[in-house]
């Protein structure tokens, strides 16, 4: 089966996502293709210190997500400092190599979700083997297709057949495709 992800890697959900499609690749339950995109082009290029109501909207978003995880999925996520502008991410991120996408994908969410880091900085996109680039073609049509979409949100996911998940729903439909379904703790 071939899924189709958008996701935004400042978007604690779309961690989920990408961890709960890398599992079913790994299962070979299917093959995903992620698409990166920013869902909030209005952060300021330096980022968004998290405190006061952002932090609370990040620490109400982390109790969901504990509860949606099934008894298999380690909770990892901290709150990081900074809620930064992921352009440079996802434009180095549509550059890469086929064979180079998965690897990149989970070091951006890990970076920014388990280790706490700034990744709309160039500096820790370098360290992660992010290559520095503008805006590709790539990544504004994945934009658009997101766009698109009656209701964009992230994640989202596209079927085979063309059935749409979003974001919570997107979520179970993941666990949902994973052997034992998904059961919550």
């Amino acid at each position: 089966m071939r899924l189709v992800v958008y996701g935004a890697f400042n978007c604690p959900y779309s961690f989920v996502a990408s961890r709960r499609a890398d599992r079913l690749a790994e299962l070979g339950v299917a093959e995903v293709n992620w698409r990166a995109v920013v869902h909030d082009p209005g952060v300021p290029a330096v980022g968004v210190a998290v405190t006061g109501d952002l932090a609370e909207m990040f620490d109400r978003e982390f109790d969901e997500i504990r509860a949606l995880l099934r008894p298999d999925e380690p909770y990892m996520l901290s709150r990081p400092t900074v809620q930064p502008n992921t352009t440079l991410a996802v434009a180095g991120y549509s550059t890469v190599a086929a064979a180079g996408v998965d690897p990149l994908r989970r070091a951006l969410f890990d970076a920014l979700w388990v280790e706490g880091l700034d990744i709309g900085d160039a500096e820790v996109l370098g360290r992660l083997g992010c290559p520095p680039a503008a805006p590709t073609a790539t990544m504004g049509r994945w934009r658009e297709e997101w766009l698109g979409f009656e209701r964009p949100t992230v994640p989202m996911m596209v079927l085979p057949d063309g059935a749409r998940s979003r974001g919570l729903g997107a979520l179970k439909r993941l666990a949902d495709l994973m052997p034992g379904g998904s059961a919550a703790r």
